[in-house]
C-alpha cells in the first residue's frame, strides 16, 4: 500500500473488494472522507456514505516546548524539557504559593526518590490519593518519572469505591495525604500496599534534592506505555478502568493547546479534578506549552469569578452544572473578566437557553463547547462562532480524528440520520483494566490496511448523533439511557432543554422510572436561580412548546443543589434512587 502519510489515497481490501481510504496527513482538495471497513469476522467491507472532510494537520514528532527541538516520549520528559526551557517562569499556582517549572521539577524529583526507596519501578501502579493541590500534581508526575503508572483517586469517593479501585489497580503503593489515608490504614496494610505519606502544599524547599541534574533523563517510558487508569464513573455497578497510555495524553496536550491557540502568556484556571480526563488536560496543556496554571478547589462561585478577575485568568474549563451555579443572580457584580479569552465546556448536551445565557454572562469571551468519551479522550469541539447558529450541536472532529455515525447494522448513516457515534485516530486508550469483555463491545476493529493485515481501533461512544453535510455533529442522547414512554422513544436531554425555557430554572435532568401505564414514565429533577421551587404547572407550560404531549414530564423533584459525581456531572444515578425512595410526586 502507498501514500498513507503523505497526504494522497491508499487501497485498502476487504472481502467484498476494494475500498477507497484516504491517510490521516492533511486533507485540503477533497471533498469526501474516505471509504471504511469494520471487521466483522470474515472482514467483509460495508458501503459508506460519503462525508464531507475538513482539513487536518499531518502528523509529526512530539516537539518543544519552547527553546529548540526534543523527543518527547512520556509525560516525566515533558515536565523535565519545561523546566529546561523555562526554569525559572512561574508554571504553578495554589492557594498563596508560586512554583516556577524548575521547582515544580525538582518536587516531583525527590518525591520519585522516596518511591524508588520504596521499590516502585517502571510498570508499577501508584494510586495517589490528595485533593485538588499542587501536591497531587507533583505525585503523579513523580510516579511518572519511575516509569510507572499512576491511578488518581478522587477524595469525593467512598470507602467501598476507594478499596475497588486500588484493588482493580493492582497498586503496589499509594501517595495520600494522613488525614485521606488513615481511615484505611487497615485495608492497604491487609493489601500490602506502601502508604507514602504526602502534602497538598508540596514538598518544603528543604525536602528537595540538590543534586538534581535538569540533563539527566528518569523515565524510559515511550509513548506506548501505560500512563495512568481512569476510572469512571458510571451510573451503575463500581465504576471500571480505562488504561491510558503515554501517547493519549501527550497527543491530548499537544493537540487540544493547538486549536485552543494556548501560549506562554495564558493563565489558565484549573478548577475540575485531575481524575477526570479534562481536567488532567489543562495541567498537561501548561506544561506543554509553558503557560501558567492555577489550582483553584471550587467551592463558592464568588470565589471563583473573583479569582478569575484578579489573577487575570485568561482561560479555563467547566461542566454544565458549573454554569448553574454561575449564573445565579449576583453573582457577576461588577467584574470585567477582561482578561477571559476563553472558556470551554464539556460533559455532553448544551441546550441553546444555556448558551444564551453564559454568553450574556460571559459577552467577551470565546464559549467552545467540547465533546469526548474517556475512552477516547477528546471526540469534537464547537468553535464559538457556531453556538448559537447550530443549536444541539457538539462540534465537528478535533484535529487527527475522524467521527463515523453508524446504524445499528455497522453502516455510515446519512447526512441527519441518528446513529451510533464512533471514534477512529488520535486518543483512543487501550480498553478496560480486567474487564475483557467491555472493551470486546466498546472498542472495535476497522479494517482500513487490507484483507489480513492488523485492525485499527476505534471506539463506541453509546452516544446517539447525527452528521449534518457540513461534518457538524449533533446530539441527540445516550442510546441505553432512551426513555420509552407509551411506545415512544425520548431524548432525556430534549426533556431538560425543554425544561430550562422556564423562567428561574438553572439546572434540569431528566431520566426515565417504570411505570404501570406508560413502560416508563418521564421525570425531571432541577434546581433554580433563587433556590426556590417553581410550579410544576409552569414547568409543563413552557415544556409544551417545543415537546410532544408522550414527552412531557409527569414527575418534578426540586433539589437545592442537584447531585453530582465525583468528576462534576449531573448523578442520574442518584437522582432515580432518590425518585425511588420518595415515589412519585411533583416537587
Amino acid at each position: 500500500m502507498a501514500g498513507v502519510f503523505g497526504g494522497g489515497r491508499a487501497w485498502a481490501r476487504t472481502g467484498k473488494g476494494a475500498l477507497l481510504y484516504q491517510s490521516p496527513g492533511l486533507i485540503e482538495s477533497s471533498s469526501h472522507c474516505g471509504k471504511f471497513a469494520i471487521v466483522q469476522g470474515d472482514s467483509h467491507g460495508i458501503k459508506s456514505n460519503p462525508a464531507p472532510c475538513h482539513a487536518i494537520p499531518a502528523p509529526r514528532a512530539y516537539t518543544s516546548i519552547s527553546a529548540g527541538t526534543f523527543i518527547v516520549t512520556n509525560i516525566a520528559e515533558m515536565l523535565r524539557i519545561r523546566a529546561l526551557a523555562t526554569p525559572d517562569t512561574i508554571g504553578l499556582c495554589y492557594l498563596e504559593q508560586r512554583f516556577t517549572w524548575r521547582e515544580f521539577y525538582l518536587q516531583a524529583h525527590s518525591l520519585s526518590l522516596e518511591l524508588a526507596g520504596v521499590g516502585i519501578g517502571r510498570g508499577d501502579v501508584v494510586a495517589v490519593y490528595l485533593p485538588h493541590s499542587v501536591g497531587q500534581a507533583v505525585a503523579l508526575f513523580a510516579v511518572a518519572m519511575r516509569g510507572a503508572v499512576f491511578t488518581l483517586i478522587n477524595p469525593m469517593l467512598v470507602a467501598e469505591q476507594i478499596k475497588h479501585q486500588v484493588s482493580d489497580a493492582d497498586a503496589r503503593a499509594i501517595i495520600g495525604a494522613p488525614n485521606l489515608t488513615r481511615p484505611l490504614a487497615e485495608f492497604f496494610h491487609s493489601e500490602n500496599i506502601t502508604v507514602v505519606p504526602a502534602d497538598p502544599a508540596g514538598i518544603p524547599e528543604s525536602g528537595w534534592d540538590p543534586d538534581c541534574d535538569l540533563e539527566q533523563t528518569l523515565s524510559a517510558a515511550i509513548p506506548a506505555d501505560v500512563c495512568n487508569y481512569i476510572y469512571t464513573s458510571g451510573s451503575t455497578g463500581l465504576p471500571k478502568g480505562v488504561v491510558v497510555p503515554q501517547r493519549t495524553v501527550l497527543d491530548g496536550a499537544r493537540i487540544v493547546s493547538g486549536y485552543l491557540r494556548i501560549t506562554p502568556d495564558d493563565h489558565i484556571l484549573s478548577i475540575l479534578p485531575f481524575s477526570f480526563d479534562y481536567g488532567l488536560n489543562q495541567l498537561m496543556s501548561c506544561v506543554y506549552t509553558g503557560a501558567r496554571i492555577t489550582l483553584h478547589q471550587f467551592i463558592f462561585p464568588k470565589d471563583l469569578v473573583d479569582l478569575v478577575e484578579n489573577e487575570g485568568i485568561t482561560g479555563m474549563a467547566v461542566v454544565p452544572p458549573v454554569w448553574a451555579k454561575l449564573l445565579k443572580p449576583g453573582i457577576r457584580k461588577d467584574h470585567s473578566f477582561r482578561r477571559l479569552r476563553y472558556v470551554t465546556s464539556g460533559g455532553g448536551f448544551h441546550p441553546p437557553e444555556l448558551l444564551r445565557r453564559v454568553t450574556e454572562f460571559l459577552p467577551d469571551t470565546e464559549i467552545i463547547v467540547m465533546y469526548g468519551l474517556t475512552e477516547s479522550f477528546r471526540s469534537t469541539y464547537l468553535p464559538f462562532d457556531q453556538i448559537h447558529h447550530r443549536p444541539g450541536c457538539v462540534g465537528r472532529a478535533v484535529p487527527e480524528v475522524e467521527i463515523l455515525v453508524l446504524d445499528e447494522r455497522g453502516e455510515p448513516c446519512a447526512p441527519g440520520e441518528k446513529g451510533e457515534l464512533v471514534h477512529r485516530g488520535a486518543f483512543v486508550t487501550y480498553g478496560y483494566l480486567n474487564n475483557p469483555q467491555l472493551t470486546a463491545e466498546k472498542f472495535i476493529p476497522l479494517n482500513v490496511g487490507g484483507r489480513d493485515c492488523l485492525p485499527e481501533t476505534a471506539v463506541r461512544s453509546g452516544d446517539r448523533v447525527s452528521m449534518d453535510e457540513d461534518g457538524y455533529i449533533y446530539y441527540h442522547g445516550r442510546i441505553d439511557q432512551q426513555i420509552k414512554s407509551s411506545g415512544y422513544r425520548i431524548s432525556p436531554d430534549e426533556v431538560a432543554e425543554a425544561v430550562l425555557a422556564t423562567p428561574g430554572v438553572a439546572l434540569a435532568a431528566a431520566f426515565g422510572l417504570p411505570d404501570e401505564e406508560l413502560g416508563e414514565a418521564v421525570h425531571v429533577a432541577y434546581e433554580t436561580d433563587s433556590g426556590e421551587p417553581v410550579d410544576s404547572v409552569d414547568i409543563v407550560r413552557h415544556a409544551k412548546a417545543s415537546l410532544a404531549a408522550y414527552a412531557i414530564p409527569k414527575h418534578f423533584h426540586f433539589y437545592d443543589k442537584l447531585p453530582l459525581n465525583p468528576n462534576g456531572k449531573v448523578d442520574f444515578g442518584a437522582l432515580k434512587r432518590a425518585a425511588r425512595d420518595a415515589g412519585t410526586g411533583a416537587n
